[in-house]
């Protein structure tokens, strides 16, 4: 090879690109059923601490949640779920929320 044809080839080599997502899995989740499995722009909720949204690629967590969860869907369109008592957690890329799980409480007598 020539000194040319290396200079060639290294001016072919792209540098990688960081693609950005602009969707995220959520799953929404009860003791009976699955409420929603989809792609989502962004989910929204509350915890101890207060409101929260979480966008695509967002970083790793987990934690309790009070109702209501907002999830914007990729067409625009928001879906409200209303729930006693949720856990989220969110890892790599998705959202898996579980909902009303605790058993309800029996009255004592």
């Amino acid at each position: 090879m020539t000194d040319t044809q290396i200079i060639t080839k290294s001016k072919d080599i792209k540098p990688p690109i960081n693609e950005y997502k602009e969707t995220i899995h959520v799953t929404v989740r009860n003791r009976i059923q699955v409420l929603f499995n989809d792609e989502a722009k962004a989910v929204t909720s509350k915890n101890d601490t207060g409101t929260f949204d979480v966008l695509p690629e967002h970083s790793n967590f987990i934690c309790l949640i009070s109702s209501p969860l907002v999830i914007r869907k990729t067409n625009g369109q928001k879906q409200e779920i209303t729930f006693k008592n949720g856990l989220l957690k969110v890892k790599d890329n998705a959202v898996h929320c579980y909902v009303d799980l605790l058993a309800p409480r029996i009255p004592t007598v």
